[in-house]
């Protein structure tokens, strides 16, 4: 699985998550591996977006303006929300996305 382009995908799908006051749990399957996490909007510049894959490991990202920090699958990961936009663009592949 390229950790990257999970993590751009995931990016892309949480930045356009309305604000609420509880996170409410999100899922989607990409090649095969269903990702389910939640948004918590820090402030109106920060969200941590937390979760797990299914196969896999578990997934922190922290959203501070355009850049993004943290692990997935156990793996330090840094890059923007810029560059995950892009990459999602270019991929061209279906993503499901469901929320309860």
């Amino acid at each position: 699985m390229n950790r990257f382009h999970f993590a751009a995908a995931l990016i892309s799908l949480a930045i356009v998550t309305p604000a609420s006051a509880k996170p409410e749990a999100v899922t989607f399957k990409h090649e095969g591996v269903t990702y389910k996490y939640t948004v918590k909007n820090i402030s109106e510049t920060k969200r941590v977006i937390s979760g797990y894959a299914t196969p896999g490991a578990s997934f922190h990202l922290i959203v501070t303006g355009d850049d993004v920090s943290g692990t997935a699958n156990g793996t330090p990961v840094n890059f923007t929300v810029s560059e995950a936009k892009g990459r999602t663009a270019k991929s061209g592949s279906a993503m499901i996305v469901a929320s309860r």
